[in-house]
């Protein structure tokens, strides 16, 4: 029985060639991908869980000194007489710390492929509450008193409950002065661009990154 000749021609031989190249190509591939896929798939909450720490760090420090001022006269009538009148000024220091509540942030994905979870994400919408002032305090340690008249024989003392009300005076004074700045939508576009930075290094560089506020 005569015996079949494999490969006896050039053309077979060059078609061969390439087929084991391919072959070889392919697995080679193969194992590349399996060794570098990121074993995470990606997802709404992985995004959000990625992005959290980025948008907590997302922070301005505003630091101020107020003026703590009483002038009164102590009696109905509104005059001024050495022993009635309470007259008071001080400055204090203090911070208003300005960020975004990261617990309202809401994430979607868009992906190539919805029905395939480890489809290639399309695009990402994050949405935002605006910033706001998270944090408010002042140090009790600078109060430094310029004047302190209690009228005549500390009849008219400043009381605890003036000191309470100047705080809450300054406080409300320098939350207007933030919200009139610029501060809050300094902090608005540096949390975007740092989410944004975030998404596309997650995500890649292709993916679509949009970015809204409540």
């Amino acid at each position: 029985m005569a015996k079949t000749k494999f490969l006896t021609t050039i053309p077979q031989k060059v078609a061969f060639g390439g087929l084991v190249v391919v072959t070889v190509l392919a697995v080679a591939w193969g194992i590349w991908m399996s060794l570098t896929r990121n074993p995470t798939t990606i997802s709404d909450d992985s995004i959000r869980e990625e992005i959290t720490p980025v948008v907590k760090l997302v922070t301005y420090e505003y630091n101020f000194t107020q003026l703590l001022s009483i002038d009164e006269a102590g009696n109905p009538l509104g005059w001024e007489n050495p022993f009635t009148s309470k007259r008071y000024v001080a400055t204090i220091d203090g911070k208003a710390d300005i960020g975004i509540n990261a617990d309202k942030m809401k994430v979607t994905i868009v992906r190539a492929n919805m029905a395939d979870k480890n489809s290639e994400v399309k695009s990402v919408k994050v949405i935002l509450p605006h910033s706001e002032i998270t944090s408010f305090s002042t140090d009790p340690n600078t109060l430094k008193k310029y004047v302190e008249d209690n009228g005549f024989l500390n009849w008219n003392q400043v009381s605890t409950d003036d000191l309470n009300t100047l705080l809450k005076q300054a406080k409300k004074e320098q939350t207007k002065k933030v919200k009139e700045s610029n501060m809050l939508q300094e902090s608005d576009d540096r949390a975007c661009a740092l989410i944004e930075k975030q998404v596309k290094a997650l995500c890649g560089d292709d993916v679509n990154v949009d970015i809204a506020f409540e």
